[in-house]
């Protein structure tokens, strides 16, 4: 049974008020409104409360969703709205479909989305919508299903949606909301004076927000001081009329109030994105260690909110896109040649941390040797508590290391581009995150060949010639290795060259084509010996093996395999140890010692769960299936079997899933479990349909490294 989805951001702790919204909510939600699967449509000005209000009603309608709530930020106010047909992978990715199980095409994901919440009662909210077409391929047609979505426009094409318009909050609802942050005592001391400050605050949430906040960080402060502050004409008051809601003026009022250095802060963290960040990037923005006492200071102004708390145990905050605009335009008034530095110094810093983590993961041929792009440290008590968890640390920056590579584009920063998306390569082969991968290497290659970076488009085409190989896109996996090939002898990267030529051989052994295989991996090998790259030897002895293998030769093949296994321990490699074992099994079971077979496995099988590489531990157990199935022995075969198709199936990896299935069924069939095998091998055929894979016999295509 799924596990429910539970997306939605942390809930405003005082909301207040806006009682006639959220009955009207709740009737379209409770199934009693006459609309089937309800769609509401929150419209309301900018800084009203939408996002706020939206939020509050998904959870106290979260007993009619027991599947749970999906939540997705379209950004559609930003200046680049996202991508619907991104925005479906990351749903499907929380409906539990990874890696290639995602289609490439709209169409498709749609179709797809809508399918796995056909049988679900399950709440979508749409958060920040831009346009109709942006929102339709994300409306589900399950009649349990609901969707709540915020605009600033009328999404008048959405057909049966019911708009619900929101203003600002009303007298008594505003006074509920200050007092609750200032303190009643305060207010009741200085009743007129709260007043008179809701009056210059429009009754606009943020505003009151803001003035709050003020009041709160200065508890010595009378309101009084607040009321003639934000009354002088040259706070701008006049901009927080009722009739003129203007945000720009809550904004530009607090910032008179900020110290310089949050100002520009706050100027500086909106060239960033409309991302949730970490809060240590202000530090490199600002050029200092010590930059907690700004963000606080930001923080306790509502100019920036503390969104969440990610898995690490990460504060993580966002500008308000009205406020991230307005940022920007304080920005402008910065020497050019100042953004510039600022934005190498923080991608500077996410370069480091992603090499750091990178350093922290099994072991993988694809993470290239840096280049040039400058590298910055942050304290080591920062760095420490970040990487306790690595694969954690990836986890929670996935959108923003993306977010980073483009950052790295748009300001023409070709190099840290390329090394920000090769520096990510490792985590994404290892977590099977195909969408990520091939997003940001194909940001980054655009902007390298742009300036005419050779280095850094041989590396971004060798990794998306390994996203192919994954995908099965021989011909694709092809044209990219070849061309990388080019760039590296043009460069003079002798190392690059060897591991595309390698990828290459690869390419040849899963087609068949095992003589030319074999001589890629002789060449590469001669490479990275005449290099003294004693990584990339073990790694191609180890390939060399398999193709002897495959030739039959078995005397060869345990010459190679022997010296592979040497390397890989001089080294002190436990992850390519236990990929040398596993691959070995093959000759141990080929020359009928299963039982030595099983214990190389069952020794790499625990190196690969303890480094939770999952994939390699699909492999493994695929192996130890067979063996177990040479001997027809179903009782042990089957668990292993099962086991790794369910690892497969996670990550998307059809071709093996389905052979696991197929093994399955065999062995059901030997054993006079007739219905079952049929079931197991009519499951097989489904998958290698899916996949145009008529002939079922090729080798898995999907190596855990080149």
């Amino acid at each position: 049974m799924a596990m429910p989805v539970r997306q939605l951001p942390l809930d405003v702790p005082d909301f207040v008020g806006r009682a006639d919204a959220l009955a009207e909510v709740a009737r379209l939600l409770d199934g009693s409104a006459p609309t089937r699967a309800p769609v509401a449509v929150i419209v309301g000005g900018p800084g009203v409360g939408k996002s706020c209000l939206v939020t509050h009603a998904a959870r106290l309608a979260s007993a009619t969703f027991p599947d749970g709530q999906l939540y997705i930020n379209l950004a559609g106010t930003s200046d680049e709205p996202r991508d619907p047909a991104l925005m479906l992978a990351e749903a499907l990715r929380a409906l539990s479909i990874a890696g290639s199980a995602i289609p490439n095409g709209l169409s498709e994901r749609a179709a797809l989305y809508r399918s796995l919440l056909a049988d679900r009662r399950m709440l979508v909210v749409l958060d920040d919508a831009g346009h109709a077409d942006q929102v339709l391929p994300l409306v589900p047609g399950a009649d349990g299903c609901a969707v709540l979505i915020t605009s600033r426009t009328l999404l008048t094409q959405l057909p049966g949606a019911r708009h619900i318009d929101l203003d600002v909050l009303s007298p008594a609802e505003a006074r509920e909301l200050f007092t609750g942050i200032v303190g009643r005592r305060r207010v009741e001391r200085e009743p007129a004076e709260a007043d008179a400050i809701l009056d210059c605050c429009g009754n606009l949430p943020l505003a009151i927000r803001i003035a709050g906040a003020k009041l709160t960080g200065r508890p010595a402060w009378s309101l009084r001081v607040l009321r003639e502050r934000i009354e002088d004409e040259s706070r701008r008051l006049a901009e927080l009329r009722i009739g003129d809601l203007s945000v720009r003026a809550s904004v530009e009022l607090s910032l008179r109030l900020l110290p310089a250095d949050a100002v520009r802060a706050l100027s500086l963290l909106g060239l960033l994105g409309a991302y949730t960040l970490p809060g240590w990037v202000v530090g490199p923005l600002l050029d200092r260690s010590d930059a907690e006492e700004v963000l606080d200071t930001l923080v306790d102004a509502s100019l920036v909110r503390l969104t969440a708390t990610d898995a690490i145990g990460q504060p993580r905050y966002r500008l308000h896109d009205l406020i991230r605009t307005c940022a920007v335009e304080i920005a402008a008034q910065l020497p050019a040649a100042d953004k510039r530095d600022a934005i190498i110094r923080v991608l500077s810093a996410w370069l480091e941390l992603a090499g750091r983590g990178t350093d922290r993961l099994p072991t993988g041929l694809l993470a290239a040797a840096p280049g040039s792009a400058p590298r910055r440290s942050l304290p080591d008590a920062v760095v420490d508590r970040l990487m306790a968890d690595p694969v954690g640390w990836f986890d929670a920056e996935r959108d923003t290391l993306l977010g980073a590579v483009k950052l790295a584009a748009d300001w023409g920063l070709d190099e840290l581009a390329w090394e920000l998306a090769a520096g990510t390569v490792t985590y994404y082969d290892h977590r099977c995150l195909y969408q990520d991968w091939e997003h940001g290497h194909r940001l980054a290659l655009d902007a390298a060949e742009a300036a005419g970076n050779v280095r850094g488009s041989s590396v971004l085409l060798r990794g998306l010639g390994q996203l192919h190989i994954y995908r099965d896109e021989f011909d694709g996996a092809t044209r990219a290795l070849e061309s990388s090939i080019g760039l590296c002898q043009d460069g003079g990267d002798k190392r690059g060259e060897a591991l595309s030529v390698a990828m290459l051989g690869t390419v040849s052994r899963v087609e068949g084509r095992y003589g030319e295989a074999a001589d890629r991996v002789e060449q590469a090998l001669a490479i990275a010996v005449g290099e003294g790259d004693r990584h990339l030897e073990a790694q191609l002895s180890c390939s060399m093996a398999v193709m002897r293998l495959m030739q039959g030769e078995l005397d060869e093949a345990e010459s190679w395999f022997s010296a592979a296994l040497r390397q890989a321990r001089a080294l002190d490699d436990g992850h390519r140890v236990a990929v040398v074992l596993r691959r070995v099994s093959r000759l141990h079971d080929r020359r009928g010692d299963p039982d030595e077979a099983l214990r190389c496995l069952w020794q790499a099988l625990a190196t690969f769960e303890k480094l939770a590489d999952e994939r390699c531990a699909a492999y493994t157990l695929l192996e130890v299936g067979r063996v177990y199935a040479g001997q027809h022995d179903r009782d042990r075969a089957s668990p292993a079997l099962e086991r790794a198709a369910d690892l497969f199936h996670r990550h998307g990896d059809r071709h093996d899933e389905a052979t696991c299935w197929q093994l399955i069924g065999d062995l059901d069939a030997a054993a006079g479990f007739h219905d079952l095998a049929r079931r197991h091998r009519e499951q097989a055929q489904r998958l290698w349909q899916t996949i145009g894979d008529i002939h079922q016999t090729k080798a898995p295509a999907r190596p855990s490294s080149p």
